[in-house]
Order: structure tokens, then sequence, then C-alpha cells
């Protein structure tokens, strides 16, 4: 590994100097020597790593040295490199061939399944209570019209699904602010479903 190439592509980024910088993160990709080499840098590099506007590493970096190591981890059900998956869900999502590679999971199933490996480790229960919340928050943004699972509205099945990771959240969060967005996002679920219920059995349905 030649470091001096790593050294002098970050300053080309400093300085603005797109096609220089280019130039030597090839040059730093290409002067490893062993899978050893790879992930010694990986495992040194990702807790400074520098992101973009979209919370991705360079793509170079990423397909070359730090998603092989990840990967590998992963399926190994190393905790530190699923956790890893989960924060840089962006960079899988804009790689080709990755996230369906990894079974189109997502940054909240990365985080559970962190839980999955260690229910202890705080940093990683963390993540998960704000995947959960990112995505209630996602789910009620059509409220009174709906409540959302995807781009429709839940079916009663889907709902469920809502409801359990809304409740496991409640139970992970030490947050009171957390768990009180929660329980007014249940309350919204509890009415959501009574119109899904009246429907199915027939009944006139009124608006909000």
């Amino acid at each position: 590994m030649n470091i001096e190439h790593y050294q002098n592509f970050q300053d080309c980024l400093k300085k603005g100097l797109k096609k220089q910088a280019s130039k030597y993160v090839s040059l730093f990709v290409d002067s490893f020597e062993s899978e050893d080499e790879i992930e010694s840098w990986v495992w040194g590099y990702l807790p400074c790593l520098e992101t973009n506007n979209h919370s991705c590493i360079r793509h170079e970096l990423f397909n070359n040295l730090v998603y092989p190591v990840l990967r590998k981890g992963y399926e190994a059900n190393d905790y530190r490199s699923t956790l890893w998956l989960g924060k840089l869900v962006q960079n899988i999502c804009q790689t080709k061939g990755v996230f369906e590679d990894l079974g189109f999971l997502g940054e909240m199933d990365f985080y559970r399944k962190c839980y999955d490996i260690d229910p202890s480790n705080t940093e990683g229960n963390e993540l998960l209570v704000n995947s959960i919340l990112t995505w209630l928050s996602y789910c009620e943004h059509e409220w009174p019209s709906a409540i959302l699972y995807g781009m429709d509205g839940a079916d009663i099945e889907q709902c469920k699904d809502i409801r359990d990771e809304a409740n496991f959240a409640v139970y992970l969060s030490k947050n009171k602010s957390d768990k009180e967005f929660v329980m007014q996002f249940l309350g919204k679920l509890d009415q959501y479903e009574k119109r899904l219920n009246k429907k199915s059995c027939g009944a006139p349905i009124r608006s909000v």
C-alpha cells in the first residue's frame, strides 16, 4: 500500500482538482498487495471517513476496498461489519449490483441484524431506534389520508408490521421524546386500522 497516493488524493480534493484526485485514488487502490493489507487499512480508515453531500464515501474506495471487507464480515455475522453496512447504506444503494447482492436490505435491516447479534450494544441500538423513527415519520407523512407502507397505503397485515416496529422502538429507546413520538404515531395507526376494518366490512368510511 502506498499511503502517499491517498494523501495526494485528499490534497487534490481539497484543491478542487477532480481529475488528479481520480488519478491518485486509482493509484492508491492498485497499490495494495494483499487482502490482509486492505482489511487493516479499511478498519483504520472507516472511523475517520469523509463523506460527500449524499453521505457516501468515494466510490472507488467503497467498491474496491471497503465493501469486500464488510461483505466478508457480514457473511460471518460480524457485528462491526454489519453496523457499517447500515451506516454506508447510501453507498450500497448507489453502487450497481451491491443492493441486490445483499438481498435488498436497507439501513433498518442491518441495524436489526446487529441487535440480533448483540442486543447489548448501545451504539447499534441507538442507530436502530433512529432508523425506525425515520421510517415511522415517513409512514405518517400523508396522514390523515393514509399510513404509508412503501409507496402505498398500508393494508391490515402491513399495519401489524408497522405496529411491531413501533413497539420495538419504544422498548429500545431511552429517550422520552422518542417514546412520545411513537405513542402519538400509534394513535394515528389505531384510527387508520379502524378505517380499514370498516372498509373490509363494507361500512361507509368518513374522512378524518
